[in-house]
């Protein structure tokens, strides 16, 4: 009997590809997140640093301009924490999105897979019974020389 053959195969494998690709461009995705926030976190802790700072010299005196100077950066860290934030917020949104697009993926693969799985059941139950009745035949065969054999002496 000839070898197994899926007919969609090659969808298959381009559906894979397709699969792979998505979970590659997730991964990115999880990568860009961690490092927004690591930002973050950093903003966050130069902000209540230099806070802390702004605090210790308005205890102990400051002049105008160094209080202007102090309120501009924490005004500019603080503005830069919120851009950060507001793109964390969209990657979030990417990485919703593209978790879909992987769920839906791998429900098309999966099904495909599926089908093969089928079809590779049913070709083998031919193949099991073709040779079955290869051997059913072949015993028959035999019998039938082996009783000729016999008749003639």
């Amino acid at each position: 009997m000839k070898k197994f053959y899926f007919p969609l195969h090659t969808v298959l494998n381009y559906k894979q590809q397709v699969l792979d690709n998505l979970r590659n461009e997730q991964a990115q995705i999880i990568s860009d997140i961690v490092r927004v926030e690591k930002r973050i976190e950093s903003l966050v802790d130069q902000d209540r640093d230099w806070s802390g700072r702004l605090q210790e010299k308005r205890s102990v005196g400051m002049t105008i301009l160094e209080m202007g100077t102090y309120e501009n950066y924490l005004s500019n860290l603080r503005a830069r924490e919120r851009l950060e934030r507001e793109s964390l917020a969209r990657l979030e949104e990417r990485k919703e999105e593209k978790r879909k697009e992987v769920v839906a993926a791998k429900t098309e693969t999966s099904s495909l897979e599926h089908l093969k799985e089928k079809k590779l059941e049913q070709y083998e139950y031919q193949v099991q019974k073709s040779e079955e009745q290869f051997i059913e035949e072949f015993v028959s065969n035999v019998r039938s020389r082996t009783l000729r054999q016999e008749w003639t002496l």
